[in-house]
């Protein structure tokens, strides 16, 4: 039987009790804090934040997954996933009778990279192994498949699973990364699809139902790219350049077809899907603060809330804005040491 740990809950703000009947209404923000090991939960009715906290004292989580009531974080060098349930139903004997546990991995996992695929299933890379794990959160039983070099990140698109291979051997790409591709649920066949950037490691599935893939590039190098990927035809069709310095996390938003793209050194870039082009780049980023952002995460109402990891020393900040073009700031709000991304769920 596997050992699951529960981990403790403290409040910093209570929610609302009455919500208010917006579309955002129920629905949380969840941000991932490397330093302290720690989940902050903000709700986008009230700003209130809460902060749930890991047992584990090696544990690094810079990743998250959200979906539906569920946050799924990977725990890094705890080799182990952490589990967030919102209120919302629980079969009988399931873990989530506990709202908040630990699923411990397989040993040297080095748990980086989450794609939840529904109510019970999700799949965690393991860089360390070139592996992922098929993870039941509820049950937690585990299965894990062999992929490419250094899996960072994951995506599902209908009943297929899309691994991100970023190629890299002690810590610097050998050559550029490819994804690993198979079914979720049937005969798993894995076939590869190469990629022209190196480094690859975040995913995003986008409202065209295209795989858009942030490629860090070489450290000091300045090549961040953008691959633009099929996940019918299962090939590239295009190839952003002008993403600057290792570029992060990114997020859709719905407003004019933008992809937001997090950026440490520039801020808040955008990519235009529709013409496929960098409309906002290194040199015109959106700093709020002053200062960069490490992740991104969008509610209903549109509202962007980005993570400002400050100098990683004290705890970061969550900026909330307003939707783009204008990114008016609207509440800054203090979460974890050192917030690396984000994600978002939302109570039934």
């Amino acid at each position: 039987m596997k050992r699951v740990i529960v981990f403790a809950v403290v409040l910093a703000a209570a929610c609302s009790d009455a919500l208010e009947q917006t579309s955002s209404a129920g629905q949380v923000i969840g941000v991932v804090n490397s330093s302290d090991r720690t989940l902050s939960l903000i709700s986008a009715t009230d700003f209130s934040v809460s902060t749930r906290s890991w047992q584990s004292g090696n544990a690094n989580p810079t990743t998250i997954g959200g979906n539906g009531n569920t946050f799924v974080v990977p725990l890094g060098p705890a080799d182990a996933v952490g589990i967030d349930l919102l209120p919302g139903p629980c079969p009988p004997g399931a873990l989530c009778r506990n709202p908040d546990y630990v699923i411990p991995l397989a040993t040297g996992s080095g748990a980086t990279g989450v794609a939840i695929q529904d109510d019970s299933i999700a799949w965690v890379a393991n860089p360390n192994l070139n592996s992922v794990t098929r993870l039941n959160y509820l049950s937690g039983d585990t299965a894990s498949i062999a992929v490419g070099e250094h899996p960072q990140a994951i995506a599902i698109v209908g009943t297929r699973v899309f691994v991100v291979n970023a190629n890299l051997i002690g810590g610097s790409p050998a050559g550029p990364s490819w994804l690993t591709s198979f079914d979720c649920c049937g005969v798993r066949t894995p076939d590869s699809i190469p990629l022209t950037g190196t480094n690859a490691r975040f995913a995003v599935v986008g409202d065209d139902s295209l795989l858009y893939l942030v490629a860090a590039g070489h450290a000091g190098a300045a090549d961040g790219k953008l691959s633009i990927v099929d996940p019918v035809g299962r090939t590239e069709v295009a190839v952003l350049n002008g993403l600057g310095e290792s570029p992060g996390a990114a997020a859709f938003h719905p407003t004019g077809g933008r992809l937001l793209v997090a950026s440490l050194t520039a801020g808040i870039l955008e990519v235009n899907t529709a013409t496929r082009s960098v409309t906002r780049g290194p040199g015109n980023g959106v700093k709020p603060g002053g200062h960069g952002v490490s992740g991104l995460a969008i509610d209903l109402r549109g509202r962007v809330y980005a993570v400002d990891p400050g100098a990683c020393a004290a705890a970061g900040t969550v900026h909330v804005l307003t939707a783009p073009p204008n990114y008016s700031e609207i509440q800054t709000l203090g979460v974890g040491v050192c917030p690396a991304t984000a994600a978002v769920a939302a109570t039934p």
